[in-house]
């Protein structure tokens, strides 16, 4: 990365590349017009061409169209034969041509990697690169530029124009998970031309899975003929891996539209699937009963750092890996390894003695270190999760931040690489409620408190598309996009001043392409944002509907009935929006139910603060009236980490209680569980405290499956005060996957009534 214009753009200023274009030499007709009209403003540009990404440089030329409809040459310099190739499979050209239209790849000394420039002008297209990898980025930009007439690419009109461009970051990537799911290669295939298409240029294949393993091996074949494979919940067989020779063509794919392919082998951690073919290589031992995960979560079954079996199984499967991926970088995961296992292993207690290691962290530290000493001596590099930085972080390492940018940051300022793809703007995964069109198109992966030597280190971003609940090609597709070109512009334009209603007039335009390629897209967001917001001065809450986009017709229904926009909540019910864009159903309808109580916009005192990673709606946010769903991440459930939670709220003034009621989730997959009990308490001034009641829930802590009980104490007092003490599991119980790390509570809604 240029570090003058990495500094330039990540202050919001748009670059002309005057030194490295310098060679460039305009023809006359081209200078001239540049004299005499100013280049039209970016915006106004990209929105007459409403190309994706947004070129650095567009200027629009005097002169006809160029015509691909006639027959035309192709002329090409001995650097791009791989890109004549694939340009002639897009465009045919002509044997023995006498008109003189020409399409020329010519070699340009001085530009960057992805560097290039495009000129149309009447009857000839000149693209310049250094590298084949910016003709290529040149050719998508040339096919988008056809394909936006929708029209066929062999009668497009491409217009008089002059684009100068290359990317911001170097690393513009796309994670698929095809182990919690499988993806036939088709599928695959179709996503890396689409990534192609919005010159985003690194595939992340995660391979390797508690539920599965989905690579090849000759040297372990249980891992494919066992660990392939899962028994599902109702008894059937699921599963599948690539060969590799699949993969190998998968590679061979990527690498003609310049995509690098970096595969995730998971260590220490996420690696059950793995174990239960070869249980010698776990902290069990041989002879050990390890199933295939067929769930979701995390789980206790990791690599033992004890045996050097271990390392040698890991180094050959990565020998495998390294065969068939030619990438620098190779992906091992390191996130979500949870330590029990070592904590309880003699051979790994061992190893931390014999290396002076502190604790299991450090081990972990060791084991990652370990494989990259592997790799490296091996000619590859190492990316790990931001789980690789506890420990001790590698000098050579680079660091993918996942659990917000805290992780990059610390990894850049320790000198280190780092690739950001925080979860709350790059995870596909969540739903639209989320992360949304918008929200992708706001990120900006350059931390402001980074220095600009420290900001270079951000080599880029990747969206993540985890699979969990992705059981289909058609759910894969609307996941993925548009989101994807969302980031895709932000990596590689990397807009200074981001105008979403300009790009999201631009992807319209882009969704006939999309359904052209075979892409069934989901919508940009949810077509309109529930609210409730409480009043605690007058004891009231008002509930209503805001329409996300202009260009959507709604209708609000309250318990069945059309509704009012907005207005108090008096009663429970609830809330539903239908939204229609142009004649046809936006979006599956979403609604919220609510639960008109005495406590709303009650005053909420807590002992400590709630997770910032689960804030729901914040103070008032279990005095709202608005019940949690199944989802836990739907924004209702307020979270609390390894502690017993104590809230205090007060009501308006002194009343007749009858019952005191909140709901809870579990989930122990994700480490959410029931409490183990409920106190409450209550009180007519605040200082003399009397027991309401006890009670422990019906669930059992071991039920797996999404579930919510509602934990209700009744008896008749006067009071003003209440107060919950709530008794947490704290950690994850010794009989979980993820035994000992910390359990969380999470709650929805303090109902008095």
């Amino acid at each position: 990365m240029d570090e003058l214009n990495h500094e330039n753009l990540a202050q919001g200023k748009r670059v002309f590349f005057q030194g490295q274009f310098s060679s460039c030499i305009m023809n006359i007709r081209t200078f001239i017009f540049l004299l005499v009209f100013p280049a039209l403003g970016m915006k106004a540009q990209q929105n007459h061409y409403k190309l994706i990404p947004a070129p650095l440089e567009l200027y629009h030329l005097p002169g006809d169209n160029y015509d691909f409809s006639e027959p035309y040459t192709l002329v090409y310099d001995s650097l791009f034969v791989l890109e004549a190739d694939y340009f002639s499979k897009l465009w045919q050209p002509s044997i023995g041509n006498t008109k003189p239209n020409v399409v020329r790849l010519l070699e340009q000394e001085g530009y960057q990697e992805e560097q290039y420039t495009l000129e149309v002008e009447n009857q000839e297209i000149v693209i310049r690169a250094s590298q084949p990898k910016g003709a290529m980025r040149a050719i998508q930009t040339l096919r988008q530029l056809a394909a936006l007439q929708n029209s066929s690419l062999q009668k497009a009109q491409i217009p008089a124009l002059q684009i100068e461009d290359q990317p911001v970051f170097s690393h513009r990537g796309m994670l698929i998970d095809v182990c919690r799911h499988f993806f036939p290669l088709e599928a695959l295939k179709k996503q890396i031309d689409v990534m192609a298409f919005y010159k985003m240029n690194v595939l992340h294949l995660h391979l390797t899975e508690d539920q599965a393993w989905r690579m090849e091996s000759e040297a372990f074949p249980k891992l494919n003929s066992h660990s392939a494979w899962r028994t599902e919940a109702d008894g059937s067989r699921y599963g599948g891996y690539y060969t590799k020779n699949q993969l190998r063509e998968l590679v061979a794919y990527a690498a003609q539209r310049h995509i690098t392919i970096i595969p995730e082998i998971e260590l220490p951690g996420h690696a059950q699937a793995a174990l239960s073919a070869y249980p010698e290589f776990s902290c069990l031992g041989p002879g050990a009963q390890i199933q295939v995960a067929n769930d979701w979560g995390v789980f206790k079954e990791i690599y033992c750092a004890g045996r050097d079996s271990s390392f040698w199984f890991l180094e050959t499967v990565l020998k495998e890996v390294m065969e068939v991926f030619p990438s620098t970088y190779i992906h091992i995961g390191g996130d979500e390894a949870p330590k029990f296992r070592w904590e309880h292993c003699d051979r790994c207690q061992a190893r931390i003695n014999e290396e002076g290691l502190s604790d299991e962290h450090e081990l972990q530290a060791y084991f990652i270190q370990r494989i990259e000493a592997f790799l490296q001596a091996n000619g590859r590099q190492l990316i790990g999760w931001d789980e690789i930085l506890e420990g001790g972080l590698s000098p050579t390492a680079t660091v993918q931040s996942w659990r917000g940018m805290e992780g990059g940051i610390a990894a850049a300022k320790a000198g280190n690489k780092t690739i950001m793809s925080p979860t709350s703007h790059c995870y596909l995964d969540y739903g639209l409620d989320r992360i949304d069109l918008a929200k992708i198109y706001s990120f900006d992966p350059i931390p402001p408190s980074l220095s600009p030597s420290q900001q270079n280190l951000i080599i880029g971003g990747e969206c993540n598309m985890w699979t969990e609940h992705v059981p289909s090609e058609k759910v894969l597709d609307q996941k993925i996009h548009p989101r994807m070109e969302a980031l895709a512009e932000v990596l590689w334009s990397y807009p200074g001043e981001r105008d979403f209603e300009h790009f999201y007039q631009r992807i319209q335009a882009h969704y006939p392409i999309l359904e052209g390629m075979g892409v069934d897209y989901g919508p940009e967001t949810i077509p309109a944002t529930i609210y409730a917001d409480a009043y605690p001065d007058s004891q009231k809450v008002m509930i209503g509907a805001i329409r996300n986009l202009k260009d959507l017709e709604m209708q609000v229904f309250w318990n069945n009935e059309i509704g009012p926009w907005g207005f108090r909540l008096k009663e429970d019910g609830v809330l539903k929006v239908k939204a229609y864009k142009g004649n046809r159903l936006y979006s599956d309808s979403i609604q919220q139910i609510f639960s008109y109580h005495q406590a709303l916009a009650a005053k909420l005192e807590y002992d400590e603060p709630y997770s910032p990673y689960y804030p729901a709606g914040g103070d008032f946010a279990l005095v709202n009236g608005r019940l949690g769903s199944l989802n836990f991440r739907d924004g209702q459930w307020q979270g609390f980490a390894g502690r017993d939670v104590e809230i205090t709220l007060r009501l308006d003034s002194l009343s007749l209680v009858d019952s005191v009621a909140a709901n809870f989730y579990h989930y122990n997959n994700a480490w959410i569980f029931i409490p183990q009990e409920i106190q409450i308490e209550y009180s007519a001034d605040g200082k003399r405290w009397k027991n309401y009641g006890r009670k422990k829930p019906q669930l059992e802590a071991s039920l797996r499956g999404q579930h919510i009980e509602t934990i209700c104490v009744q008896r008749p007092v006067a009071a003003r005060y209440i107060k919950l003490k709530i008794k947490s599991q704290k950690r994850v119980p010794d009989w979980h996957e993820a035994a000992g790390s910390e359990a969380w509570v999470f709650i929805d809604e303090i109902i008095v009534r």
